[in-house]
């Protein structure tokens, strides 16, 4: 009896040190469920993050100007702090910009760091090498209108002139009367027939169309079956600085010079025109094209009604000009004219005319970016967008034509 009587209670120590097993499991398997949701909430948080800055990076890619270098020196922001798409979400990026090197004030090649932040501290850093694109370029709009709010663009209502972001072969010059003797669809995805850079131009462009000429400007998303037809003038994303532009080709190696303005009448470059073509009247051929920089400090430099002048490359025209006449020109025109833009009806104050039969194959670039750009096409005058007359631009001077950034590789940046 007094041995039973002094086991008493051992039951309860073994209930105790049961319950103390059994208790110091159960924390156990709370504290590592918690371990396991907060590492999942980790995990899906760092992907989360992770995604973000790679949605930073590509944003940045989007905005980023078409060219040839980056000018970023030792840093600067592409893309501000920035919610990722809906501010809900809790992460946002921020995306900056250095050369490679940081100490050359221009590159071909430069580094874009995106940091992405969201909840509870969460932040993932992500860089990429980016460079420019090496693909085949196509102009934002077989007409390019960079242009401010006082802008305006006119057009014939009796004429049937044509503008088309629809790419366009064109044949050989058979009869050689200085024309392509016909055309044909090109293999290139069309591009708009007329891009602007902001909604007022872009409105003002439109409202200038009356219901018929809304059929005469095609290319990428023109509508026929609207009524009236929607026509292919759109605002870009793409932007591209004339002048900057005006300046590389100019420079280039062989660019031929005009620099006390320059013009052509009928008795100059007779239609028809004699064979062979008068050299004075021939600016480029598509097997040997051409840099042709035209500068015309006052007055207008003219092709006038009843020429015959061609030319394939680029032609560059700084000043006024009216292009009559049986002119066609294979390649890239650019219009860079400084100042007001001139009055309706009077040839001498436009900025920029086509008139008669005149043709452009590849396309037309007005400037500079933000000024008031006066466009005026008429007749039986047309722009067609052209990548066979683009290529060989290209094929010779490529390095000089405005390409998109492209990513080169890119790694996470552990923190």
């Amino acid at each position: 009896m007094k041995t039973c009587q002094d086991s008493k209670g051992i039951a309860l120590v073994v209930v105790i040190i049961i319950m103390v097993i059994f208790l110091s499991i159960t924390g156990a398997s709370l504290l590592l469920s918690g371990l396991n949701l907060k590492s999942a909430s980790n995990y899906k948080s760092g992907t989360a993050g992770l995604n973000t800055a790679d949605a930073g990076m590509h944003h940045a890619l989007a905005v980023i100007p078409a060219g040839t270098n980056f000018s970023y020196g030792s840093g600067a922001t592409v893309v501000p702090a920035t919610p990722f798409v809906t501010a809900s979400s809790g992460f946002s990026y921020t995306v900056s910009a250095t050369n490679d090197p940081p100490t050359s004030p221009s590159t071909s090649r430069a580094i874009l760091t995106s940091t992405a932040t969201g909840p509870n501290g969460s932040k993932r850093v992500v860089q990429a090498y980016i460079g420019r694109s090496i693909a085949s370029w196509a102009p934002p709009g077989a007409v390019y209108i960079p242009a401010g709010s006082g802008s305006d663009a006119n057009f014939n209502t009796a004429g049937t002139f044509f503008i088309t972001g629809n790419d366009t072969n064109y044949s050989a010059d058979v009869n050689l009367d200085g024309r392509a003797d016909s055309t044909s669809a090109g293999p290139r995805t069309a591009i708009y027939g007329a891009a602007t850079s902001n909604s007022s131009i872009n409105a003002q462009f439109v409202n200038s169309l009356t219901s018929t000429e809304k059929t005469k400007v095609q290319g990428k998303d023109y509508n026929a079956s609207t009524s009236p037809a929607t026509p292919s003038v759109f605002t870009s994303a793409v932007s591209i600085n004339v002048t900057d532009l005006v300046n590389s080709f100019k420079s280039e190696p062989g660019a031929v010079q005009y620099l006390s303005g320059l013009s052509r009448s009928a008795t100059d470059c007779p239609t028809p025109r004699p064979n062979p073509p008068l050299s004075t009247c021939v600016f480029g051929t598509d097997a040997a094209p051409q840099i042709t920089y035209i500068k015309q400090d006052s007055g207008t430099m003219r092709f006038d009604t009843g020429s015959t002048v061609t030319g394939s490359g680029v032609l560059i025209i700084e000043g006024k000009a009216n292009l009559f006449g049986n002119f066609e020109f294979h390649g890239i025109v650019i219009s860079l004219a400084q100042g007001l833009r001139g009055r309706e009806g009077d040839d001498s104050e436009l900025k920029f005319k086509l008139k008669d039969d005149a043709r452009i194959f590849g396309a037309l670039l007005l400037g500079p970016t933000g000024d008031q750009l006066k466009f005026d096409i008429k007749d039986r005058a047309a722009i067609y967008y052209s990548s066979q007359a683009i290529n060989p631009v290209q094929t010779n001077w490529g390095s000089v034509l405005p390409q998109s950034a492209k990513l080169i590789a890119w790694h996470e940046v552990m923190q």
